[in-house]
């Protein structure tokens, strides 16, 4: 297993969910979407040896988009310190460090609250309700919001969009019929991954998340699969709760941008 491989991975799960393009040479792969114009759903990973005319041609394709030029770069990659100098002399910047982790051993944990797949309108409006408050990690920092982040309108109609796709299952979890935690689990042959994972403002540190990811893994299990991966901030609070609950490191992917 390495970068680019688990990279392709998280493409093919989010296909149609997030992004909506690939752009593959024998260079780099381009990932891009319509809608969502954040860096995250539009970058570039160096699959070898880097250049400028290479760096060029990914700049332009993204700047034709009308998106910031955006690179990726594995820490293990043969060519890692190579395509980092590279990168930096044409003026790019780290922006982030992300890490993704695989599901080794999880520990297993009581389920006490009602937690089910969101089917209908109603039950969007509360995983949305939740997943709003548990990205603004404005008020309650330091507590258990294991994906805190900025999301856009567009991220919501994403999410809308896949309900019963066959492919993508967002879970929501229920106390005393207040909604309180959410995650996402999406499956493509036998091979899944964890993302939207956060609890509301004012439930934290009630071990709520670690309900909701035992049921969704169960139900990972009951469709077959095989391989279960999630990607979160290298080094972060995040990265210590998966850990703890089972997960393992297994690259780690830096991005720049210019």
């Amino acid at each position: 297993m390495n970068n680019y491989t688990c990279l392709a991975k998280e493409y093919e799960l989010l296909k149609g969910l997030y992004f909506d393009n690939i752009d593959e040479t024998e260079n780099y792969v381009l990932c891009s979407s319509n809608i969502m114009d954040d860096s995250y759903w539009n970058l570039a990973y160096l699959k070898s040896e880097a250049n400028d005319i290479v760096i060029d041609e990914i700049e332009n394709k993204l700047i034709n988009m009308k998106r910031t030029p955006c690179l990726y770069i594995g820490r293990d990659d043969f060519n890692y310190e190579y395509n980092k100098s590279i990168i930096l002399n044409r003026g790019y910047k780290l922006n982030d460090t992300d890490v993704f982790m695989i599901l080794d051993d999880y520990k297993s944990v009581d389920i006490n609250l009602s937690i089910k797949e969101i089917e209908n309108d109603n039950e969007y409006e509360d995983y949305m309700e939740v997943l709003s408050s548990a990205y603004n990690d404005k008020v309650e920092s330091k507590e258990e919001n294991v994906y805190a982040d900025a999301v856009t309108s567009h991220y919501y109609d994403a999410i809308k969009g896949s309900i019963n796709n066959g492919r993508t299952y967002h879970i929501i979890a229920y106390d005393n019929n207040n909604p309180v935690s959410v995650a996402t689990l999406s499956i493509v042959n036998n091979i899944g991954i964890i993302n939207n994972v956060g609890t509301r403002q004012g439930f934290w540190n009630r071990g709520y998340s670690k309900q909701v990811l035992n049921y969704l893994i169960n139900l990972f299990n009951e469709k077959g699969g095989k391989e279960l991966y999630l990607c979160t901030e290298y080094q972060s609070k995040n990265q210590l709760y998966y850990e703890k609950l089972g997960f393992k490191e297994v690259f780690v992917m830096e991005q720049y941008i210019k």
